[in-house]
């Protein structure tokens, strides 16, 4: 009898064992075909690895696709077996490598501001979708057509679920399609600062023609706000002269050299407006500067921008150095700057030299200052080694940025 009740109670204990190692090792949010869910319903979930999502027809759900790996989805709870996908279409999916989310990513709705292709992206009987980083996002048993917001070299960006993501060209055509009637902008301004100061301060003064006081500076912000003109991102702007965007009224602002621009980050970081530091890197340390998240830094050389090294203007040393010198400052400068491919000549001056050297370093846009045929925009197909940039100096008023902004179209 004492052997039956030890034996009795060994199994319990195993069976009491084993239910509880269950609870332990099966996640909150795993479930399987038959099983009542409903109560690990967890709105917000990730995907631990590619799973398959079903469409409901006539009763049934039908294998209508995948979604791959760490993809965040929002669900609404259906019934023992599937769950709604709120975030698209008419999709279910089961709770099957999933993990619950405390905290969805917002991702950047940058491109919003773009405008439209007149095109759509099509697809026929699979639609792919991927992120920018080529990793597949959703795989679907139909055809899409979408309006293109990028035209990349082998991908169309367009939105879906509100994010930007991407369609390989392979995989799809483009068809003509009324999206908008806004055009794409006839040009972009790029605009060129050096130093800041307070002039209600006693004890920050600034003498020079390119010295901008905070209130100039401040009155300039309110005209880009108040006429809604578009402040960009550098990478924005090469993607405007290669064709892949197209840009409503913009301008990139840049501020040349470092050291005297406190004032202009922190103004441009409360306005919410980005900006461009070309930065002297043998002058000022890169990691310690003083930057925001709308605040790039990019190369002005290492330390090319000092006078009387060449013939000719101000002397900058880009135009004559020799090659080997030229190349290890240039790439002591991008290394510095996290690989940029940015770049201003020290006092604007560069010749045929330059410029193949910059290509040699790995630079794929250079900015000099204002030229001399009037036209100091940047527009589509405009050469990457010679932007143009209108030169704000002390006396540049609110009448000469309006006719400057005024050529564009």
């Amino acid at each position: 009898m004492s052997k039956k009740r030890t034996l009795i109670l060994n199994i319990l204990l195993i069976v009491i064992l084993f239910i509880i190692s269950l609870a332990i090792i099966i996640p909150k949010t795993y479930a399987y075909s038959g099983t009542n869910i409903s109560y690990i319903y967890s709105e917000n979930v990730i995907t631990r690895n590619e799973i398959k999502i079903y469409s409901l027809k006539d009763n049934n759900y039908i294998e209508s696709g995948s979604i791959g790996k760490n993809v965040e989805l929002s669900l609404e709870n259906i019934d023992n077996k599937f769950f709604k996908i709120k975030d698209f279409d008419d999709y279910y999916i089961r709770y099957n490598d999933l993990e619950e989310l405390s905290n969805r990513t917002i991702y950047d709705d940058r491109y919003k501001e773009y405008i439209l292709f007149n095109y759509n992206v099509e697809t026929d009987n699979i639609t792919i979708l991927y992120d920018e980083n080529d990793n597949m996002i959703y795989t679907f048993k139909k055809g899409y057509s979408l309006p293109l917001i990028i035209k990349d070299e082998d991908k169309y960006g367009v939105e879906f679920n509100n994010r930007l993501l991407y369609i390989k060209k392979e995989d799809s055509a483009l068809v003509e399609h009324h999206n908008t009637d806004l055009n794409n902008s006839s040009g972009v301004g790029v605009l060129n600062y050096h130093a800041f100061y307070d002039e209600n301060d006693p004890n920050d003064s600034c003498p020079t023609v390119i010295c901008h006081p905070k209130s100039q500076f401040i009155e300039q912000l309110n005209f880009f706000r108040d006429n809604n003109i578009l402040t960009l991102k550098m990478k924005e702007l090469e993607d405007y002269i290669d064709g892949k965007i197209n840009l409503p009224k913009s301008v990139l602002i840049t501020i040349d050299d470092g050291g005297r621009d406190k004032i202009a980050v922190d103004l441009l970081t409360e306005y919410k407006m980005y900006a461009t530091i070309f930065l002297i890197t043998a002058w000022f340390d890169e990691e310690s500067y003083y930057k925001t998240d709308y605040i790039e830094l990019h190369s002005h050389t290492h330390n090319m921008h000092n006078t009387g090294e060449c013939p000719g203007g101000q002397g900058g040393a880009i135009k004559c150095w020799p090659k080997e010198k030229i190349q290890e400052d240039l790439r002591q400068s991008r290394e510095e700057l996290n690989g940029s491919t940015y770049i201003a000549y020290p006092f604007y001056e560069y010749n045929d030299y330059s410029i193949e050297n910059l290509k040699e370093a790995g630079f794929t846009m250079a900015f000099i200052g204002d030229t001399v045929n009037g036209d100091d925009l940047v527009h589509v197909g405009s050469n990457k080694y010679l932007l143009h940039r209108f030169v704000i100096v002390t006396s540049t008023t609110i009448n000469n940025l309006k006719d400057y902004f005024d050529q564009i179209k």
